[in-house]
């Protein structure tokens, strides 16, 4: 599997959090959740998210959550590839297997400038998901973390 072309496709920016059953910025490493497919490469500003537990079905399993270290926005482009790049170097550790060969996609919560210069934001979520073979996101129940899938 290509991390490259899966990121792309499956991406949330987060400018504003939507005040609703479960807050972005309270997702934590293991944390589970449902939330809005997201077919391609897409920015959205509020985002509604449904904490689960891993042990029932579920969207998304968050794998890593980091701040990005640049003082200054220096553009979508170089925040999504910083992370992007944060996100795959990641992703093994959680797993235990490299994102290529894995079944599972990511889906990358990161900042938008909005975010970055009014409210301090600096900091991505990366989550995996499981999709099937005609790329739709399919729910899971329990977690990836050593899976090696």
């Amino acid at each position: 599997m290509d991390f490259n072309v899966t990121l792309v496709t499956l991406v949330i920016g987060v400018v504003v959090l939507a005040a609703c059953e479960g807050s972005v910025s309270s997702l934590k490493v293991g944390d589970c959740y449902n939330g809005p497919s997201i077919k391609e490469y897409t920015k959205i500003t509020d985002i509604e998210i449904e904490p689960v537990s891993c042990d029932k079905p579920h969207d998304d399993e968050v794998y890593a959550v980091f701040e990005l270290t640049d003082s200054s926005w220096k553009g979508d482009d170089y925040v999504w590839e910083k992370a992007r790049v944060g996100c795959r170097a990641r992703f093994e550790a959680f797993v235990g297997t490299e994102p290529e060969v894995s079944r599972y996609d990511v889906n990358i919560i990161y900042p938008l400038e909005e975010g970055w210069k009014e409210r301090d934001n600096r900091q991505v979520r990366c989550s995996v998901i499981e999709v099937d073979i005609y790329g739709r996101d399919t729910k899971v129940t329990g977690s990836a973390k050593g899976s090696r899938r």
